[in-house]
């Protein structure tokens, strides 16, 4: 079994990228060395959207630390990517380079995610226990701001009022996690819900059902899409699941004492962030519509719906 972890990760993201990393070269000894396991990690340097010559923060200095957190990843297949130059480049760019032939899992990490060592392993041991060609499974998260998120929140948080999701201190979390003596269980839930944030795709979803079209480009809410596609197939009869690994919880950096300016402020202080750069999300957006239509058309195509 092949699985391929992928980052992307911007400049002023690199302290969140060494926790990150941290987690992973401790989720190793959890994984069965069977398992091949290979991490993509591109750090987006592009003058597309940095003016770099007014820029206070050599890019040196960025890339350096890149480098250097590598040292954390030696026990993996690791593949550290600088991408450079003046085109625009996002992750919808890193998910089109990042499909490999003897690759069988799919796992995007945001870096600024709180995950425990043990979840990459038991997310590729549930691999096991599914029988559907086209998956996802997906761990639980804290409370979010609205109804939409329950459907993946662990049930200890779910009388939390909506208003106050992001009044919680990550380490809370943590410890909840840590001290739970509940068993993990793998559920299947009734509408897709997920968030590119920490997430294990079958190949045959992420490659065949929902690859990333020729002309998404930059930043754009591929996980919207997905959802709105993947529940448009199952209404069809596609053989699509998404499943709950309850017991495994993830969560933002960013609430508690990371709040106010995370590890991201004090950096983008000395950047200077292009002005005129075209907004991603709102260009995608405004093309859903079209995105999803041809998506359909490709699930009819590939035989998937009928």
């Amino acid at each position: 079994m092949k699985v391929k972890i992928t980052y992307h990760i911007m400049p002023w993201e690199i302290d969140f990228a060494l926790i990150s990393f941290m987690q992973l070269k401790k989720s190793k000894y959890y994984i069965d060395p069977e398992v091949n396991v290979k991490i993509t990690a591109v750090l987006n340097m592009s003058d597309y959207l940095i003016n770099w010559d007014n820029t206070k923060l050599p890019k040196e200095l960025f890339k350096q630390k890149f480098k250097d957190l590598g040292a954390l990843l030696i026990d993996y297949e690791y593949e550290p990517i600088i991408i450079e130059g003046d085109k625009l480049y996002g992750i919808l760019d890193m998910q089109k380079a990042s499909y490999e032939l003897d690759v069988d899992y799919y796992i995007n990490i945001t870096q600024d995610m709180y995950f425990s060592e043990t979840l990459l392993a038991s997310m590729i041991e549930a691999t096991k226990y599914i029988k559907n060609k086209y998956f996802v499974i997906t761990p639980e998260i804290y409370k979010m701001w609205d109804h939409t998120w329950d459907e993946i929140t662990n049930e200890k948080y779910l009388d939390i009022p909506y208003e106050n999701w992001d009044k919680a201190d990550i380490f809370d979390i943590r410890y909840d996690l840590k001290t739970d003596n509940g068993e993990m269980s793998l559920y299947p839930i009734q509408r897709s819900k997920w968030a590119w944030w920490l997430d294990l795709y079958s190949k045959a979803f992420y490659e065949d059902f929902a690859p990333v079209q020729e002309d998404m480009v930059g930043y754009g809410a591929w996980d919207w899409y997905t959802l709105m596609l993947t529940e448009h197939a199952k209404s069809k009869g596609a053989d699509f699941q998404q499943y709950l690994l309850k017991g495994q919880t993830i969560f933002e950096y960013p609430i508690g004492p990371l709040k106010a300016r995370g590890f991201t402020g004090y950096y983008k202080d000395y950047f200077d962030i292009k002005v005129g750069a075209p907004e991603q999300r709102k260009t995608f957006e405004s093309k859903m519509q079209q995105y999803l239509n041809e998506g359909i058309k490709h699930l009819y195509d590939k035989g998937i719906l009928k």
